[in-house]
């Protein structure tokens, strides 16, 4: 016992030794960047710019020169192909002293930046997923693609609680409406990208979740009382910020119970500082939300909102609408002593710590652009977003119809169905009656016609959009007609899309049965063909409420 003891504390003073080891290194690299830096270079480090490689070589050139003349800290990255992403990429980089930190909005992997790649569920749907060992390895998948696309820090998870079925903005981007399910996802999510050794980001701080407006084209605001706030929308920040969060976004709403000045969250020091890194002790990565949006500029003079930003307590200044004048202001407000000098070299140490941390004090490493879909698009990848589709399946009514057993199915198609259909050909004959979205009078006449004689009926709908602002993709004609069906015939309702939409029925109860598949991917329509048949079982629990019969975390479970 005691030769065990004398080596474990040999060890730990080993460990100690080099941790303490690396922490000089780490003290060093960072001091002689500092010494090395203008203020107005330590000032560029504190920024985030955007580059959409899709517009063109006349807006990357412009993004390039703004890079190289000012060398900004950090870049995030609009739509295009992973190859012309690598390339331009690779081509910013080789224009600054201190490599970029590479920044993507990625929630649903980096298909949400990247065409071509495996598009992962958005966490709504992850929300109906009851293992939540399937989020986590959904985050070790992200945080992979990220480390092949030269990305350090991903702005996800997104931690709202979606508790507003009109939310325009967060809504399918939520885990859901309960707070503690909300948190767990979150973490799950969160860790499994951590342990991939990707930078992480909670967001929108204080919570966007109860808003019905936009913060990208207005400024919202949030009602609620200073308990209310504390004990719903800041419950999933306040617990990951202990679990370890590496980085938080502020939110560009109004809170009058936060803020009396009635300026935008993410421009308020009792918000950004009191609250969040006084309060609620968080040491990390303080981002705002981009400054371009109509909710950070709202009565707000245009060119200081990042300084603005700064002074409120954010070490990263996403996206201003124009980063030279953003950093003249900023300089000028150090020069009138409005801003310390300490205070622009305490947040610049900080960005470059974390460039440290995401290795970054080695250089730059190319990505290699060859073969960069066949590193995206694994199988292990593949297998993954099945697995997730499958597990999320929801079924919310079933009067002992399912599973389906017949040889001949009629089958309402709205919009494209066409993966679902093929499963279903697999295993008996198809009696496909297309339904147009938005379609006339006259085209659903004459598909009630062609019903007189069917019994039972899938209804797939699959034309949707997860925006409450666009019906979700339904239209009345179609739902009534859908709904009336449902009163004389046994319909099977799948609905490939928001579960919100579901309350746009109003005979929900006459349905044989129905089913929430979240998303019109691929997998979603194979998933939900397979249980319809009896080939696989229905494991979803709904994350949000839709009416009085089919509340959050209901879910008939085989």
């Amino acid at each position: 016992m005691k030769v065990f003891r004398i080596m474990l504390l040999s060890s730990l003073l080993v460990a100690g030794a080099v941790f303490a080891n690396a922490q000089e290194s780490k003290r060093q690299w960072i001091n002689r960047q500092i010494k090395s830096m203008t203020l107005r270079q330590q000032i560029a480090q504190l920024f985030v710019v955007a580059c959409y490689p899709a517009r063109g070589e006349k807006h990357i050139s412009e993004i390039s020169d703004i890079i190289c003349n000012e060398q900004i800290g950090g870049i995030i990255w609009g739509e295009c192909s992973p190859t012309i992403y690598v390339e331009t990429l690779n081509r910013l980089q080789s224009q600054v002293n201190i490599p970029l930190l590479v920044t993507m909005d990625a929630e649903w992997g980096v298909a949400m930046r990247l065409d071509s790649v495996i598009k992962f569920p958005q966490q709504l749907t992850l929300g109906a997923i009851q293992d939540n060992s399937l989020i986590y390895q959904f985050g070790l998948e992200v945080a992979e693609q990220c480390r092949k696309t030269g990305v350090h820090f991903n702005f996800a998870p997104v931690v709202d609680v979606n508790n507003n079925p009109n939310n325009p903005v967060i809504n399918m981007r939520s885990f859901g409406e309960n707070k503690y399910k909300v948190t767990e996802k979150a973490y799950a999510y969160m860790k499994g990208m951590q342990d991939g050794g990707i930078l992480t980001c909670l967001k929108h701080f204080p919570g966007h979740g109860d808003t019905d407006k936009d913060s990208h084209k207005e400024l919202p605001t949030i009602t609620h009382d200073k308990k209310h706030i504390n004990d719903t929308e800041l419950y999933p920040f306040r617990k990951l910020i202990k679990y370890g969060a590496t980085g938080v976004m502020t939110a560009h709403l109004q809170i009058p119970a936060l803020c009396k000045n009635n300026i935008p969250a993410s421009q308020s020091k009792e918000i950004c500082t009191d609250l969040l890194q006084k309060k609620m002790k968080f040491k990390g990565l303080t981002v705002t939300d981009a400054l371009e949006m109509k909710g950070a500029l709202y009565n707000r003079d245009t060119s200081k909102v990042a300084l603005y930003s700064l002074i409120a307590g954010n070490n990263i200044l996403e996206i201003p609408v124009d980063i030279k004048k953003s950093i003249d202001e900023i300089e000028k407000a150090v020069k009138n002593g409005e801003v310390s000098e300490r205070y622009i070299k305490k947040n610049c140490k900080k960005i470059l710590a974390a460039k440290y941390d995401a290795g970054l004090h080695k250089g730059f490493n190319p990505v290699n652009p060859q073969g960069i879909l066949e590193k995206l698009n694994t199988e292990q990848a593949k297998a993954l977003r099945f697995k997730l589709a499958e597990t999320s399946l929801t079924l919310l009514s079933n009067k002992n119809i399912l599973p389906l057993n017949s040889t001949k199915i009629k089958y309402i198609e709205i919009g494209n169905g066409n993966a679902f259909k093929k499963q279903l050909k697999q295993y008996c004959e198809i009696d496909t009656i297309r339904l147009k979205p938005n379609g006339s009078k006259e085209n659903i006449d004459s598909i009630a016609a062609n019903l007189a004689d069917a019994q039972t009926i899938i209804t797939g709908y699959h034309n949707t959009h997860s925006r409450p602002y666009t019906n979700f993709g339904t239209d009345t004609l179609t739902v009534d007609f859908i709904d009336n069906l449902a009163a004389s015939k046994n319909v099977i309702l799948i609905f490939f899309g928001n579960p919100y939409a579901i309350a746009k029925f109003k005979n929900y109860e006459k349905f044989a049965a129905i089913i929430v598949a979240y998303d019109n991917s691929d997998e979603a329509q194979i998933c939900s063909a397979n249980a319809v048949l009896g080939k696989q079982k229905f494991s979803g629990k709904l994350p949000v409420s839709i009416n009085e019969q089919y509340k959050e975390d209901f879910g008939i479970i085989d």
